[in-house]
């Protein structure tokens, strides 16, 4: 007779798939980023009609590979 082990996979499948735990609980002394979510206008130093397009539109590209 031959003493054999078959092998089985060792992650209990569907045991327990939820959790309450946060990211915090995992990596406490993370950096908490929640700030860089804020939408507001005071977050905006060149004001509501500062247009980002047309901005971009003036640039010297050409200047600017050169730097």
């Amino acid at each position: 007779m031959e003493n054999t082990i078959k092998g089985k996979c060792p992650v209990m499948h569907g045991a327990n798939t939820e959790t309450n735990n946060s990211v915090m609980d995992w990596w406490p002394k993370a950096l908490n980023l929640d700030i860089l979510h804020q939408q507001d206008t005071k977050t905006n130093p060149l004001g509501q009609d500062f247009n980002y397009k047309e901005e971009f539109k003036k640039l010297d590209l050409e200047a600017l590979k050169k730097i």
